[in-house]
């Protein structure tokens, strides 16, 4: 991949060469990641974004216009988003979206990605240096409406899981890397579960520890269930509705998928269980909606395989993020998904 790529459309997986220098690279933690970080993070996001944004406009040959430069409520690690517009090759001026730093590994997806319709933005320019910096940086499409939401009248996880489809055929003509596999230990994290019951204030603590001791006798069974699925598909990674929009007015589709730091190779349940867990606090959300099945019913209809114990990776993959909660109270400490996972895991053990 050259380092700085314009003309994104006429990109494909031939252009990314073998899988060890395509998507399916490792992402490569260097020095100056860190460097980038540490001074956006001291300039903020406008004053980083405006130090660089004239190399970036050389880099993309005058075609991109001043960059009003912000910072999401979500973004880490100095990362800094921006609006423009970019002049196409017909000399029409595009919306875009600007986003630096990425991760390697987004920035490779992006463009292995192009040739498919409707899976991900079209990506205008793109680079692994800017300024001197190894920083891999996006001008994307900017998507006109989104993200998914109640504005598509129940219709939005019909369209996340269509995406999500389309995403899993083109991903399937790319190798699988096992570099990406990821085995946690679960067992170091029942522990620590145990312990945040016993040391900290969690709503219903008898419960929580009743159930998580149930859990310590079935959570082998658990881990061997899912350490032995078949590790041969692409995952988004980071499934839910904000990483979704459409080019079209709501309830109109199709969706587009975008954010795609987190891919990795696992079975195609683990997106499926991580959307749906998003709403353990909240069931009402999801309408009636039961993602992981029609999932399931979504593959088979468009030619993908699906394992005939599917159910049983999935509840597999419930009951274990149902345990770890209390071990990461940091991030999951909203009452109602506590009480959601407490839920899960009491039917999990019964």
């Amino acid at each position: 991949m050259t380092k700085n790529h314009d003309k994104a459309g006429e990109t494909g997986a031939d252009s990314q060469g073998s899988a060890k220098g395509g998507p399916m690279s490792s992402p490569v933690d260097n020095p100056d990641s860190h460097k980038v970080a540490e001074i956006a993070s001291t300039l903020g996001a406008g004053s980083f974004g405006t130090m660089l944004e004239p190399v970036l406009r050389s880099v993309c040959d005058g075609r991109l216009s001043e960059v009003g430069w912000f910072r999401t409520d979500w973004q880490r690690g100095g990362a800094v988003t921006g609006y423009a517009t970019y002049r196409d090759d017909e000399g029409v001026g595009r919306p875009v979206v600007v986003k630096m730093p990425v991760p390697p590994c987004e920035l490779q997806w992006m463009l292995a990605l192009q040739r498919f319709d409707d899976v991900v933005p079209k990506l205008f320019a793109g680079g692994e240096v800017l300024g001197g910096y190894d920083m891999a940086w996006v001008v994307m499409e900017r998507l006109g409406f989104g993200p998914l939401g109640t504005a598509w009248g129940g219709k939005e996880f019909d369209l996340l899981i269509e995406a999500l489809g389309r995403f899993y055929l083109a991903a399937s003509e790319f190798p699988i890397n096992k570099e990406h596999d990821d085995h946690r230990d679960w067992g170091a994290i029942l522990n620590h579960a145990r312990r945040s019951v016993r040391d900290h204030a969690l709503p219903e603590p008898q419960r929580w520890s009743k159930a998580i001791k149930k859990a310590h006798r079935k959570y082998k069974d658990w881990v061997t269930i899912w350490n032995d699925r078949p590790m041969d598909h692409w995952c988004h990674g980071d499934l839910h509705l904000g990483n979704a929009m459409t080019r079209c007015e709501p309830p109109g589709g199709p969706a587009v998928l975008f954010d795609l730091a987190k891919v990795c190779v696992s079975h195609w349940v683990q997106d499926g269980v991580y959307l749906e867990h998003l709403y353990w606090g909240r069931p009402g959300d999801l309408d009636g909606h039961k993602l992981c099945k029609e999932l399931a019913h979504h593959r088979k209809k468009i030619g993908l395989p699906v394992d005939s114990d599917w159910a049983e990776l999935a509840q597999a993959k419930r009951a274990l993020l149902a345990m770890s909660v209390p071990a990461k109270l940091d991030l999951d400490g909203n009452a109602h998904y506590v009480r959601g996972a407490l839920e899960v895991l009491e039917r999990a053990v019964e």
